[in-house]
């Protein structure tokens, strides 16, 4: 009977800790579950995110390379094509003055132009990051516009400190291959620096932009990747929690054998004992 108890004691120990063990088991796995959801639908909004932002990004693309290709070199020699030609000439250039002006007049409108193109990008930026912000919790920052209205100003100084080149005093050498050539290299040189300046300056705005968009989606992967590597952990602590109650349903299952071979060979100390039918030993 005292072993009988200490079996059914040690029993019923162990159908405790399996069935709290398992109650832990249940609300892991309910929480495994609900982290994964959560994750999940993050994962979704992000994927979205990233549409979105790819989405901004080629918009963004494409509106930069009509920026780029107005303020690109070859645009640059077609404008001064004209020039370039009148000052190549042979003999006095009567019309040199006209193409300069125009040459010059063409410039300005196209830096005017760039300087509107890029308030354009600006104003899809700032719509773009503002929605991004909102929607997804993004902190994307709208980059300082470049300034291009700088670069007129230096057209209008190459233009005015050429013109004493072209003056009826300057006819004459203006008339000599070799001097026009030379005045049409340096020309092109000066402008050449000033839309490469202007393209620089569109570069750097190009590249703050985009580098925000990089690094914020690859914070939010990093972000994902850890999360993951959390969910993983929770994993692997609820196999060990398996293993465990496993242990326990094979000592439990232990104890069931050993109360039952308590139980039969109780049955057989307790059973009556049967009369013999030998006679009696003598007295």
């Amino acid at each position: 009977v005292e072993t009988g108890r200490m079996v059914h004691a040690r029993t019923r120990d162990l159908v405790e800790q399996i069935q709290e063990l398992e109650g832990l088991r249940g609300k892991n796995a309910g929480v495994i579950k609900q982290m994964r959801l959560r994750i999940e639908q993050e994962q979704g909004e992000f994927d979205a995110s990233g549409a979105r932002i790819q989405a901004v990004r080629s918009v963004h693309l494409r509106l930069l390379k009509d920026l780029f290709a107005l303020l690109g070199s070859t645009h640059l020699r077609n404008e001064v094509s004209a020039l370039a030609k009148a000052l190549k000439a042979p003999g006095i250039k009567l019309g040199v003055r006209r193409a300069y002006d125009d040459t010059f007049s063409r410039l300005r409108a196209d830096l005017d132009k760039a300087q509107r193109m890029a308030a354009d990008i600006q104003a899809m930026l700032d719509g773009s990051f503002r929605s991004l912000n909102a929607e997804y919790g993004f902190s994307l920052q709208v980059p300082t516009p470049p300034d291009l209205a700088r670069f007129g100003q230096e057209l209008v100084l190459i233009e005015k400190s050429h013109l004493q080149y072209l003056s009826l005093g300057n006819a004459l050498r203006l008339a000599q291959p070799e001097f026009a050539e030379r005045l049409a290299r340096a020309l092109m040189s000066r402008l050449r620096t000033v839309y490469d300046s202007a393209v620089n300056e569109v570069e750097i705005w190009n590249k703050s932009a985009a580098a925000q968009f990089d690094s914020q989606l690859r914070d939010r992967r990093r972000h994902f990747t850890r999360r993951i590597e959390a969910v993983s952990r929770i994993q692997q602590a609820a196999g060990g929690l398996d293993e465990r109650i496993a242990e326990l349903q094979g000592m439990q299952a232990a104890l069931t054998q050993v109360d039952a071979k308590l139980a039969e060979l109780t049955e057989l100390l307790t059973a009556p004992v049967t009369e013999d039918a030998t006679e009696p030993l003598p007295v």
